[in-house]
């Protein structure tokens, strides 16, 4: 008569689970062969249909839904299809209109634009090239000064150098310093001169003729001043001439700038900015024309702004036209400055700024923070990133591998947790692409493998501490019988878990921020796909351990 535990558990009706851990202990190589297979070839049709791209740049910020979100929106797909808006141009009462039919805003208006955030990040091959290209005509704009306050100095695509500058308080509800002290201008103006100096260095900025040489001559060439409250200063200093352009820093050095300084002509460049600053505000309103009408009488009325070049208000911070006060202060401020846009003119700066070739003041009284702007700095810097995260993630991966090493005692144990864990990733992707129909992918998304990496190997522990029990509990048993006992239970208590963790993921997909919307569903579907993984790859290699094992073989 055999031993009663090796007997005991056949005394019960089988459940269906049970039954199906006992079919999977007779032909556990199947079962886990089909499960190996059909997850691989998923795998495959995932990555190699669905597309898959993960998006460096989490464009899908603009899902937010708040003001800011919704007008950067609208200005990123004006600028995609601005041929489209600009190439049908027409006269009506001596204006040239653009788009005269309305067709193309009409259209953008009435149609959603698909996937505009990842196209809104990509480089037509003609932009590309063009990018490469230091041609005649912006070299002679930039050269005659024209360049200064127009739209190539602020337009996304051009790729500009750009600094943004703060004062040590700026943060501060009762700030004191302002970006027109005395000694914070001779700050911002020192700091532009090492930024200078370091861009005709790297060859990274268009290069202009000093006393009247030629354009693209043999002669002395150097970089133009950014577009700053120091260049608007010096130029306030002199009379407003832009016909010294060239030797401006010369004619007023950061010294100067400083001696010259006193409250009498900081209190007047005071006033020619409030005036400036007004009139853009004036001018960015709804229907604002410079047309002023008096009864029957309608007068045109030109720019006041003083200065002999276009203004931008990011000289100033959105404090200071609001401001009651006769001398209000800037917190904040840029620079800005004209350099190439190549692919490798992008990468030196990117380099020069990590190096700290670019002076960012020492926070006494401003300090300051260089990109480009189309980000190109900052897109670098997460590029430069990635593979530093990736390095984490497998160094997770390391120690979830010797962690299972060390409690299964069993390289193919672990092995096939490692394959459970991997292959959830790619399948979880199958599901969030052809399934859920979410074709964004941001990096956001990545943080998941670290969630995975525990959760799996979690469930491996309760997977071979359950079987070792299930084991120890009738030590006579047959795989099958161990099985039925063991595994019911290991499924049991993962799918609590899993199923819990799930569900917290999942309800964050109410969010309306995309990339969190993306991570939450991707992690949910993780979660859920290492748990089956788990039951069709770790369950079946059990039985076949168990069976090496009784067998005396390991």
């Amino acid at each position: 008569t055999p031993p009663s535990d090796s007997v005991a558990p056949a005394r019960k009706p089988l459940s269906a689970f049970q039954r199906y851990a006992t079919s999977m202990a007779r032909r556990p190589w199947t079962h886990m062969s089909v499960a190996f297979l059909v997850a691989v070839v998923l795998s495959f049709c995932g990555f190699r249909f669905g597309e898959f791209a993960v998006a460096i740049d989490n464009a899908g910020w603009w899902a937010r839904g708040t003001e800011l979100g919704n007008r950067d929106t609208q200005r990123i797909i004006v600028d995609m299809h601005r041929d489209r808006l600009f190439e049908d141009a027409s006269m009506l009462n001596g204006v040239l209109f653009y788009d005269a039919t309305g067709e193309a805003w009409e259209e953008l208006m009435t149609v959603v634009q698909p996937n505009w955030q990842v196209e809104s990040q990509t480089l037509t091959e003609d932009e590309a090239s063009a990018k490469e290209e230091v041609d005649d005509a912006t070299l002679a704009k930039v050269c005659s000064g024209g360049w200064y306050g127009s739209m190539d100095m602020v337009r996304q695509r051009q790729d500009n150098l750009v600094s943004m500058w703060k004062t040590d308080d700026a943060e501060s509800d009762d700030a004191e310093t302002s970006m027109l002290d005395a000694d914070a201008m001779y700050d911002l103006c020192m700091a532009e001169q090492t930024t200078l100096a370091a861009l005709n260095r790297d060859d990274s900025c268009y290069k202009c003729p000093v006393a009247g040489g030629e354009v693209g001559g043999d002669g002395p060439q150097k970089c133009i001043e950014p577009y700053s409250l120091v260049l608007l200063a010096r130029l306030h200093l002199t009379g407003h001439d832009m016909s010294q352009l060239s030797t401006l820093s010369e004619d007023v050095t950061c010294e100067s700038l400083r001696d010259s300084w006193n409250p009498a002509v900081r209190s007047q460049f005071t006033k020619e900015l409030k005036t400036c600053v007004a009139w853009s505000v004036r001018m960015s309103t709804d229907g604002a024309t410079n047309a002023i009408t008096v009864k029957n009488t309608t007068i045109f009325v030109s720019n006041p702004c003083p200065f002999p070049l276009g203004f931008f208000p990011t000289m100033v911070d959105e404090a200071f036209p609001s401001s009651t006060e006769d001398e209000p202060i800037v917190r904040y401020s840029s620079s800005y400055y004209a350099t190439k846009k190549g692919r490798g003119d992008i990468k030196g700066m990117f380099e020069a700024s990590e190096g700290g070739s670019y002076d960012r003041s020492d926070g006494d009284p401003v300090s300051g923070a260089y990109d480009t702007t189309d980000q190109g700095l900052y897109n670098m810097y997460s590029d430069a990133i990635v593979g530093r995260d990736m390095g984490l993630a497998v160094g997770s991966a390391g120690v979830t591998v010797i962690a299972m090493m060390m409690h299964t005692k069993s390289p193919f144990l672990t092995l096939m947790g490692l394959f459970q864990i991997i292959l959830s990733f790619p399948l979880a992707y199958f599901v969030y692409y052809f399934i859920g129909g979410l074709v964004f992918f941001p990096f956001l998304n990545f943080i998941g493998i670290f969630v995975v990496f525990a959760l799996g190997a979690d469930d491996v522990f309760v997977a071979v501490d359950k079987w070792k029990n299930a084991r120890h509990e009738i030590p006579h048993g047959t795989t099958e019988q161990v099985a039925a006992l063991a595994l019911p239970d290991a499924a049991y208590a993962m799918l609590l878990t899993s199923t819990t963790t799930a569900v917290a993921f999942f309800g964050t997909a109410i969010c309306p921020v995309g990339p969190i919307v993306c991570f939450a569903v991707f992690c949910g579907l993780l979660i859920a796909f290492d748990y089956m993984m788990n039951i069709f790859l770790v369950f079946p290699a059990l039985c076949i351990y168990d069976r090496w094992l009784m067998e005396g073989s390991r």
